[in-house]
């Protein structure tokens, strides 16, 4: 490190290295009983198991028929014969999956040594990955202690911990878009140096999920909003990171829409209007649901996600005057994740919400720092107010 620059992460080495291990360790232990219990197998795993399969040498019609039609979906079948047992549905779904090929490739790899559970195995890794990656994220603008009670909080949400002890995707989704915003602040605050980490990570997010769009058009939203050169490079490079994805598979966005806005049913049309149509009814269902979900019994999930996304607004509007870049980027992000969510108006247990665990984390975040702050005032100046000086870019690199 250059004498006299500050450190990339905030604290010692050696105390970010036992706080790490510390939340891989809580993060195994929050899903170490998927690790030895059989695997439960969506229809979602079952696409990305074929295509494991076709990897490995089969043909697609076989791969399709061993995952959908042998023993592997049997109990699957049977309770969801409308969908997964219907040759038509996962014949209309199946184009949808394509693109998504980072997380089979992986599973193909690794076959050899884990058989069916790859997938799975992979996904665990994912989750582990994607805390210690909100930890990196946090620490790049707060102190040691707080970043690691925001990621350990992370750990042990219930969507997060059960989404990926499922064979499925949602976690490397979720661990390469915090590592692209985290990519993007440190390219915002430090120099384009960082620039290959963010098409990197860009990259294979867009194999992997379609959340890809979120800190790409958040680098977009900043670079027309201060026209400097490091968001306007960051945005161009994000584009060109996810143009082969988009050029090698493209996905029928309106018969994905209409399967979406028929409550996952096969569409009679899918044609514009009948999405139009259904749209309003099928957004009412979603927030019914999703309100639902949080009322029975999910406090600490709207606490963590919904209540964090809550601060990081509110308190990024209170002080308009001294939006700086970083803030910026993060805000757009939860915005878009949003539009991410509505776009897919159908009920998910909070999966597709999972998008906003960094903006949330980091809404979190800031919330502790200001705690602490308060903590730290001299009884004496009582009166005096510190909501203004979170975003207060003179104090960036100073330690809350």
């Amino acid at each position: 490190m250059i004498r006299g620059r500050p450190a990339v992460l905030r604290g010692r080495p050696t105390t970010i290295g036992i706080v790490a291990a510390a939340l891989a360790a809580l993060s195994c232990a929050a899903v170490w009983p998927a690790f030895s219990e059989p695997v439960v197998w969506t229809p979602d795993a079952l696409y990305y198991e074929a295509r494991v399969l076709e990897l490995r040498g089969a043909d697609h019609d076989e791969a399709i028929a061993e995952t959908f039609g042998g023993p592997l979906s049997a109990e699957l079948r049977s309770r969801d014969p409308g969908h997964t047992g219907d040759p038509e549905w996962v014949a209309y779904n199946e184009p949808f999956y394509e693109r998504r090929l980072a997380v089979p490739l992986a599973g193909a790899a690794l076959y050899p040594v884990w058989h069916e559970r790859s997938l799975l195995y992979i996904s665990l890794a994912g989750y582990v990955a994607s805390i210690l990656a909100l930890f990196a994220l946090l620490l790049v603008r707060f102190r040691a202690a707080i970043a690691a009670v925001v990621a350990g909080a992370a750990a042990l949400l219930p969507p997060l911990v059960n989404h990926s002890s499922y064979p499925l995707t949602d976690s490397w989704g979720l661990a390469l878009e915090i590592v692209a915003l985290t990519a993007g602040i440190l390219a915002l605050r430090r120099g384009l140096h960082w620039l290959p980490l963010w098409i990197g990570a860009v990259a294979v997010l867009a194999f992997t999920r379609d959340s890809t769009w979120i800190p790409v058009l958040a680098a977009g939203f900043c670079a027309v909003r201060y026209r400097s050169r490091v968001p306007v490079t960051l945005f161009a490079t994000g584009l060109a990171a996810v143009l082969p994805a988009v050029l090698l598979f493209s996905v029928p966005v309106r018969d994905l829409l209409a399967l979406l806005v028929n409550d996952s049913e096969l569409p009679a049309d899918s044609s514009w209007s009948f999405i139009a149509g259904h749209y309003p009814g099928a957004l009412v269902e979603l927030v019914r649901a999703n309100v639902g979900f949080l009322r029975r019994g999910e406090w600490y999930t709207a606490l963590y996600l919904v209540g964090g996304v809550a601060v990081l607004l509110l308190l990024f509007w209170r002080r308009r005057e001294a939006r700086t870049q970083e803030a910026t980027l993060i805000c757009a992000a939860a915005v878009l994740g949003l539009g991410y969510v509505l776009a897919a108006p159908v009920f998910s247990a909070f999966r597709l919400e999972l998008v906003f665990l960094p903006m949330a984390a980091w809404g979190l975040a800031l919330l502790g720092q200001l705690a602490v702050e308060k903590a730290r005032q001299p009884r004496a100046a009582g009166r005096h107010r510190v909501w203004p000086r979170l975003f207060d870019p003179r104090r960036m690199d100073r330690p809350a």
